[in-house]
């Protein structure tokens, strides 16, 4: 029993080759190592190349008692590295996907540390806001297209890196408009958006093919992709966080068929 549960956690956990190790972090909280993986110290110590780092392997069976598996690697982590020698700024970053994980760095370096008020969303990074320090690092290396867009907001204290990854990655269905503070939203329409072919799929970074699914929020994704996705990690969509129920119903798009849609159902929260 022991060995499987170790097994399943290096599947869900491990680190991807040349995966940063921010990225790698946060993909772990949003995996759901801080809910559902609990380890004593002897558990951690046999998982092995989790990180594929030394130092951090080594340090997240240090601790004893029984811990959540994020708190084990939120503290070697911490350990192992200064800020200054983890996160890496970036002189430009080209897509949409490199933006919004750019922007998924700095987040977590500066809820790990530095001290702002985003150390208290330590167990809930998506909660967390745009810093000034953020905001500056990533407009100073948006490329020209995204350059323009994000001058014409106003930064201020009260928005979200959540909000801002949604208009990033959303910028060119509807540009107009920006999230100027924590009340204002990008309004998407969904309807509008005709995915390209060479799309990413945001969870495996595949390109998009015909056998996709879109939720109704507008993302869209490999079938069997978002399928294991609200399935093993979480209810909601991976980039905007509605809640989607699981296309367990949406038909195959017809191989002659290469435009419809099929939509999964999602159940709605409330956000702003």
């Amino acid at each position: 029993e022991s060995q499987r549960k170790l097994q399943d956690i290096r599947q869900r956990f491990t680190r991807l080759p040349d995966q940063s190790l921010l990225l790698w972090l946060y993909e772990c909280w949003f995996a759901g190592a801080n809910v559902d993986v609990v380890l004593d110290s002897y558990e951690a110590k046999q998982l092995g190349s989790l990180s594929r780092d030394v130092a951090i392997d080594r340090g997240i069976g240090r601790r004893i008692g029984t811990l959540s598996l994020w708190r084990r690697l939120v503290s070697s982590v911490r350990g192992a590295y200064t800020a200054d020698e983890l996160m890496v700024y970036r002189d430009r970053w080209n897509t949409r996907l490199e933006g919004v994980q750019y922007l998924t760095e700095l987040t977590m370096a500066d809820i790990l540390f530095r001290n702002t008020r985003n150390t208290q969303y330590l167990d809930d990074p998506d909660g967390a806001y745009c810093t000034w320090h953020i905001w500056e690092a990533f407009t100073r290396s948006a490329p020209p297209l995204y350059a323009k867009a994000l001058s014409s907001i106003t930064w201020n204290r009260d928005l979200k890196v959540l909000k801002l990854k949604a208009y990033v990655w959303d910028y060119r269905l509807e540009p107009s408009s920006p999230p100027q503070d924590s009340f204002s939203y990008v309004e998407i329409q969904p309807k509008e958006y005709a995915a390209s072919s060479d799309d990413p799929c945001t969870i495996c970074h595949e390109e998009l093919g015909r056998n996709s699914c879109e939720l109704e929020c507008g993302h869209e994704f490999h079938r069997e992709c978002i399928r294991t996705w609200l399935q093993e990690h979480s209810s909601t969509c991976p980039i905007c966080r509605d809640y989607a129920v699981l296309p367990a119903d949406v038909p195959e798009r017809p191989a002659w068929n290469s435009s419809k849609r099929y939509k999964a159902k999602p159940w709605r929260r409330s956000v702003f």
